[in-house]
């Protein structure tokens, strides 16, 4: 393994941990945090990094969340555009290299696009419905300033 395959490989298993066990760490089951066997101690592990973190970097980001980090918060379609067609574009890379694949049948090829397709579906889908509640927010934006004489 060359060092920049072992250094890609480093920064996604750190990364994969620090999403699961310390950024959505508020998001698991109370149950599964708290008394499963198997995980507690990977959040036990979580919780202390978590806390270190926050002492030593206070980010506003965990402890004072901004709008956009709100579900229902009206900018939550700004935050969703980006990764929809970021999903969407990767997925379907993914989904044309697959059917390049000369030592696959078309009945693998076919299993693996039914597991990538609906990403490639859903994240379209959310393109389409951020980008309509973006563009119905200016057009309201723009009617009211024409109410108000601007």
């Amino acid at each position: 393994m060359n060092k920049t395959n072992l250094t890609i490989l480093i920064f996604f298993t750190l990364h994969t941990f620090f999403v699961t066990c310390i950024d959505c760490l508020d998001l698991w089951p109370t149950w599964l945090v708290e008394s499963s066997p198997y995980y507690t101690p990977w959040f036990t592990l979580g919780r202390t990094l978590r806390q270190f973190y926050l002492d030593t970097y206070q980010d506003k980001f965990l402890t004072e969340p901004p709008g956009w980090f709100v579900a229902y918060d009206p900018l939550l379609p700004l935050g969703v555009i980006p990764w929809a067609v970021q999903t969407f574009v990767t997925t379907l890379l993914c989904v044309l290299e697959l059917w390049s694949w000369e030592d696959r049948t078309v009945e693998v090829k076919w299993g693996l696009t039914g597991c990538y397709g609906p990403y490639l579906l859903i994240s379209a889908w959310l393109f389409v419905v951020m980008s309509a509640r973006v563009k119905d927010a200016l057009v309201l934006q723009r009617r009211v300033g024409k109410v108000k004489g601007e």
